[in-house]
């Protein structure tokens, strides 16, 4: 009676393995998915930190520009720098956040930071 118990039971590994991989892949994807917003989100707020500092020192629009966009990872697509309109030295910047792979995107999903320093 046992070793029909074992056979019974034959193959349910990978029954199980085959059922557990899908949910593997989607907790991973998932994880990815998070590590890319956050990143986007941090590097979007600090490119719009330093491009507001360098505005804040008087600098022409080129250079506050191309100091916000130095902090911006290559991997970031569709980057739009600009003036805040602020009183101060105001720069905003918007980035599409990746999904999935860094160059999937979509127009709905993306993040937008306003920095502002007193001008000097």
């Amino acid at each position: 009676m046992s070793a029909r118990a074992g056979e019974r039971e034959r193959g349910s590994l990978g029954v199980e393995l085959a059922a557990m991989v899908p949910l593997l892949m989607l907790v991973t994807l998932l994880i990815v998915q998070g590590m890319l917003a956050v990143t986007t989100i941090s590097a979007v707020q600090q490119a719009a930190r330093d491009g507001a500092r360098t505005m804040a020192a008087g600098e022409p629009r080129a250079v506050w520009e191309q100091a916000a966009l130095a902090q911006v990872p290559g991997w970031l697509t569709d980057v739009v720098v600009r003036d805040g309109g602020c009183a101060g030295a105001c720069v905003s910047v918007e980035a599409r956040v990746p999904i999935g792979l860094p160059s999937i995107t979509f127009d709905t999903v993306t993040v937008q930071r306003t920095a502002e320093f007193p001008r000097e």
